[in-house]
């Protein structure tokens, strides 16, 4: 080994998830690592070229979440276009009833949401963190649990120094994919999805119109196609749906997901004339797979289809769907919680949810509110000397409550 390092806390993984929990773990005094494999912040928001910042609120004007995920919500758009709305108005849609016909553009003024430009949010997440103390690990990647027992006691890592052994009291995985937790053992369940590409692309068109409205905000937009949607029900196509976990189903759903948007970008530039790639061209492509859901852990406790606007008495914190008006979730301590894996937490779109369930506990306020879950729960594991699946409940219930985190519908 190359280079041997301690912590209070590690972070495996840098998306909204892992920043919300590092943030919580450096603010609380821990000494507090955060790893990402890129070199960007903010996962699937950032490099995954994903613009939209889901609801904080009900649909019905009242909001629901709090804490670190509305202050990167503000984060969101220091740099970048999108706002935030003066006001939410009371919808007229009963309780559950779908808004598909809505989203998202006309909910934008409705709900607590923005859109926002994704190197914007990029900028904006290196400041806060910046800010906050904690240590931080741009390109690196993490490779493998160190296991004592059953106890997570670290990751080895590797980066341009070679590989390197961090230690920590607690481990939070942050990876997206429960990496840390499958390669420790703990059980987990696998979704994956069907190709999709979501890209920014310029046009001339597009040009005139920033011109004509004196503003940029909509200079860069986006184009999406493939086989799967915001509701996986699927667009054209007849690709299966392949994992996000196995090296070589990653590698198939990037080169058809991208085949997917060529085809469709040269029809566009047909349609535009002889000149066409020089009217209407690509502006970014996303630098992850798109993957919405992969691997999620089997938790002591379950974020579950059936529990909707039900009351759980190990709740801390709520989570909306952006979908459905009033469709509101209560979060169980023990979805973070994996089985066995002792000394870890598991937070962000891999934590334990069932069913429908899972597509509200992978948006990003779900995933920067399980990560500020984690890092007050790993901050009273470690100042307690103990691990996060023996803490009390109802401390870590004080805790995010001191933190005005909201804990029942």
């Amino acid at each position: 080994m190359s280079e041997a390092k301690t912590y209070d806390v590690l972070v495996i993984g840098g998306g909204v998830a892992g920043v919300a929990a590092a943030l919580q773990c450096a603010r609380s005094g821990m000494r507090t690592a955060l790893v990402e494999k890129t070199v960007l912040w903010g996962g699937l928001a950032t490099t995954g070229l994903v613009p939209i910042y889901m609801p904080l609120c009900d649909g019905k004007g009242r909001q629901i979440t709090f804490g670190i995920a509305e202050e990167l919500l503000k984060g969101s758009i220091r740099y970048g276009r999108g706002d935030i709305p003066a006001g939410w108005a009371k919808s007229s849609g009963a309780a559950g009833q779908e808004v598909e016909d809505l989203y998202p553009e006309a909910c934008m003024g409705k709900r607590y949401m923005t859109a926002f430009n994704p190197a914007a949010f990029a900028l904006g997440l290196d400041e806060v963190l910046e800010d906050c103390g904690a240590d931080l690990w741009l390109d690196t990647l993490a490779c493998t649990p160190i296991l004592e027992g059953g106890t997570v006691a670290g990751v080895e890592v590797e980066n341009k120094s070679g590989r390197i052994t961090i230690r920590a009291g607690c481990v939070i995985d942050a990876s997206g994919d429960a990496d840390i937790a499958a390669r420790a053992g703990a059980p987990c369940q696998e979704l994956g999805s069907f190709p999709s590409f979501l890209y920014q692309y310029s046009s001339l068109e597009l040009a005139r119109e920033a011109v004509a409205k004196g503003s940029a905000e909509k200079l860069v937009t986006w184009h999406g196609g493939g086989s799967a949607n915001e509701f996986d029900k699927g667009y054209e196509g007849t690709t299966p749906r392949l994992s996000g976990v196995r090296g070589k189903e990653v590698s198939a759903f990037l080169i058809e997901s991208r085949r997917i948007a060529r085809q469709k970008l040269a029809a566009e530039q047909a349609a535009c004339g002889p000149d066409g790639r020089k009217q209407l061209y690509p502006a970014a492509l996303p630098a992850m797979a798109q993957i919405r859901m992969t691997r999620m852990i089997e938790g002591h406790q379950t974020v579950r289809t059936d529990q909707c606007n039900n009351r759980c008495e190990a709740s801390v914190g709520l989570i909306a769907d952006c979908r459905k008006i009033d469709a509101v979730w209560e979060v169980p301590y023990g979805a973070l919680v994996p089985k066995g894996a002792a000394n870890l937490l598991v937070v962000g779109r891999c934590v334990s949810a069932e069913g429908y369930a899972w597509q509200v506990t992978r948006l990003i306020p779900a995933a920067a509110l399980t990560g500020q879950i984690a890092g007050v729960a790993a901050a009273l594991a470690v100042r307690g000397r103990t691990s996060p699946n023996r803490l009390e409940v109802a401390d870590v219930q004080r805790a995010v409550q001191d933190k005005g985190i909201v804990l029942h519908v």
